[in-house]
């Protein structure tokens, strides 16, 4: 079963006590970072909780704080060992190791913040080689091609050896929960969303609520969010909570950071991880399309990619998903729609409201892009900021007002000359261009009853389960806003 390593780092002597008892019994592992208190000392632990404890008093050289003389770092680790921590951390450039008690377990650890190592199995045999019971390698990833050939050297390393690897930042945050599955011993986690010790680390209520990184028996069926950013996204919260209702426990859904996906696709190939199926969103949409064996959708955007039987097969649910909480309103034959965006997304609002009749005009920043789009769907088009005189509906297919840039709006109040506004951005529920509309009596619909929508369509196509859509929009509404933005 995997293990999670709660990483405290307290300035105040007092409030890491604190918490090291509030925490302790409900994590296999507490690493208490001394290099974070203003004062390194060594707090007194509590006994009889099941937890183990690992002294950490990290140096610059290394990420961490600790500025005083090497001498006086090594004996405060030397007083750790000796007061009860069962494990101590020690760099792997420290030549001279002091008398630790023979019940001390030792890591040994390397970290690089600030670029991604040429050699990692050189890395890797040296760290091995030196007196230790654990290899702790933590790396910064900055691409998808530094994620996965990360994740291809961890299926690499020996089963059975003892070792913790993983990729800091954004781009390397999948490898903390993927590494479960993969040989890690464990997991670091912070007690609060974006206040780790190191760059990507989930919160512990992540871990445990919606991951259940502390659970796992067996590896199981993956699923994850692929795009760039994906730490708006609400999909991991959605699925895995649909995964939980439908009792379907060997499912678990994640977010995952990309910059390309070909070599995310081809990393997938050999490994031994079980990706079952895909949510793709900005800016892979398009790309998606070129990868799939069989396209099932309705536009030459793909958003859902299922396996089956070895090969990867798109559909688009945008397209069902962005028309059912339009026609439930309104109908839109013989009507003038405008869409500002000529991304992805945007080809499936264009071939959907034409298909019903519309008379689409289509605005772009760029005029080469937007003419390009306007040519492939018989079009009119225009380049931002000039705008039609009017038009019956509007719909927002780019991302501006999208988290954390939730002031932004394309369009001014004095722009919005329409009777309705379709706002496809769903985080937050209520844009400013939804704001600004409903200020002047314009009908509004929010891009989250389209999230909703595409996201039963795409947990029916994996499972042979069908949601329910009113509870599915309760549940999303339900998420605590400190995990909105997981990821």
């Amino acid at each position: 079963m995997p293990k999670l390593c709660l990483a405290l780092g307290e300035e105040s002597p007092a409030r890491l006590l604190d918490k090291v008892h509030r925490y302790a019994g409900r994590v296999a592992l507490i690493e208490c970072r001394l290099d974070s208190l203003t004062q390194p000392e060594v707090p007194p632990l509590p006994t009889g909780t099941g937890t183990e404890f690992i002294a950490t008093c990290r140096p610059p050289r290394e990420g961490g704080g600790y500025t005083g003389p090497e001498s006086d770092r090594l004996n405060l680790l030397l007083e750790a060992a000796r007061s009860g921590f069962q494990w101590v951390d020690v760099e792997h450039d420290v030549q001279e190791l002091p008398p630790f008690p023979a019940t001390t377990r030792l890591i040994r650890s390397f970290h690089s913040f600030d670029s991604f190592p040429g050699d990692l199995n050189r890395l890797y045999s040296r760290l091995d080689a030196l007196e230790g019971d654990v290899v702790k390698i933590a790396v910064m990833v900055s691409s998808t091609r530094e994620l996965v050939t990360l994740l291809s050297w961890m299926e690499s390393v020996p089963q059975g050896a003892a070792y913790v690897l993983l990729g800091m930042g954004d781009f390397g945050q999948p490898s903390r929960a993927l590494g479960a599955f993969l040989g890690n011993s464990w997991t670091f986690v912070a007690e609060e969303e974006g206040e780790g010790t190191a760059p990507g680390q989930f919160s512990l209520e992540t871990a445990v609520d919606l991951y259940r990184l502390d659970s796992w028996n067996q590896p199981p069926d993956l699923y994850a969010v692929l795009g760039n950013p994906v730490a708006h996204s609400r999909s991991p919260w959605i699925h895995n909570r649909l995964f939980k209702r439908h009792g379907l426990d060997r499912q678990l859904y994640l977010p995952i950071r990309l910059d390309e996906l070909e070599p995310w696709f081809r990393y997938l190939e050999g490994s031994r991880l079980s990706f079952k199926g895909f949510s793709v969103t900005l800016p892979f949409k398009q790309d998606a399309a070129a990868l799939v064996s069989r396209d099932t959708g309705a536009a030459p955007a793909i958003n859902t990619l299922v396996r089956n039987d070895g090969r990867w097969e798109g559909l688009n649910t945008d397209y069902r998903g962005f028309l059912r909480p339009l026609l439930s309103r309104t109908s839109i034959r013989g009507r003038e729609a405008l869409i500002l965006g000529n991304g992805g997304v945007a080809h499936t609002v264009a071939e959907a409201l034409i298909a019903r009749g519309a008379r689409v005009t289509v605005a772009g920043r760029s005029p080469e892009r937007v003419g390009r789009f306007a040519r492939r769907y018989g079009c009119p088009h225009t380049v931002l900021p000039d705008l039609p005189a009017s038009a019956y509906l509007c719909v927002n297919t780019t991302p501006v007002g999208q988290s954390p840039d939730e002031d932004a709006s394309l369009l001014a109040e004095q722009d919005l000359r329409f009777e309705w506004v379709y706002d496809l951005v769903y985080q937050p529920e209520e844009t400013k261009l939804l704001e600004l509309a409903a200020r002047k009596g314009i009908g509004t619909i929010s891009g989250m009853e389209m999230f909703v929508e595409q996201a039963a369509l795409q947990f029916s196509a994996w499972t042979g389960r069908e949601p329910d859509r009113d509870s599915m929009l309760e549940l999303v509404r339900s998420q605590p806003q400190d995990l909105a933005s997981v990821g």
